[in-house]
């Protein structure tokens, strides 16, 4: 799979322009036009911080949302790809440490076992540092409380290979965190709140907590999608919920 140029699609209007632009297709959710325009933001300018956080973010949401390991792959390589280059230029920034943990986090899910136990500790690293600098940022607590789940429930397996092969598993990862961190984020941001409780209610499945699933699962089913993204979260939804009834 290629992934597409989007920059080549639109003329040169202002810098401020386009970024407004994205600004409101991001809160749209209409994410394949917000990364095309933030694309545009770069070709022009390609130290603009908006734009590279915005895209290494985007790459990896619309990544997320592709049919195969391969297409995965190929988003989340961009996604790191620009979330060092803001690393790089914007070490200091809370939306830089954010978007280099959800890239590493999504290269992590489609890795094997040591090299999600490596990960884990540059995700930690950086997901804490992302709320220690925007600590009202709904996402960035919600990165968190995921990363607490998935570590604290890795396999036996797992274990074992971490022992083996790379410095161990995080030590400090609980099912408690995972949960404080989640409804952190849906305090946060209640208009997320399809997407954060869907993982809240992963969270409680992947933690053996079957019958919470299903109460956060029922309460997901009831919300009004608000845009695209909703909708497919909500099907995500409801498939899980009859999984589990």
């Amino acid at each position: 799979m290629t992934i597409p140029d989007f920059t080549k699609a639109q003329d040169s209007p202002s810098i401020d322009s386009l970024t407004s632009k994205a600004s409101v297709y991001f809160d749209e959710a209409r994410e394949e036009k917000a990364l095309k325009t933030y694309l545009s933001v770069l070709n022009q300018k390609p130290q603009n911080f908006e734009a590279l956080w915005h895209t290494s973010l985007l790459y990896a949401r619309i990544g997320f949302r592709m049919n195969s390991k391969k297409e995965m792959e190929d988003y989340y390589n961009e996604s790191l790809s620009y979330a060092e280059k803001t690393l790089k230029l914007y070490p200091d920034r809370g939306y830089t440490h954010f978007v280099y943990a959800i890239a590493q986090g999504r290269l992590s899910d489609i890795s094997g076992a040591s090299k999600r136990i490596e990960k884990s500790h540059i995700i930690k690293k950086h997901a804490i540092k992302a709320t220690e600098l925007l600590p009202d940022y709904a996402p960035a607590w919600h990165l968190r409380g995921i990363w607490n789940s998935e570590v604290a429930n890795i396999s036996s397996a797992e274990r074992f290979a971490a022992g083996v092969f790379s410095q161990g598993i995080p030590e400090d990862a609980s099912n408690e965190k995972a949960e404080e961190y989640i409804k952190k984020a849906i305090e946060l941001n209640p208009e997320q709140v399809i997407r954060f409780k869907l993982d809240l209610a992963r969270h409680y499945n992947r933690s053996g907590q079957k019958e919470k699933a299903i109460e956060a699962l029922k309460e997901v089913v009831q919300e009004n999608p608000r845009n695209p993204i909703d909708e497919w979260n909500m099907e995500r939804a409801k498939q899980l919920l009859k999984e589990l009834s």
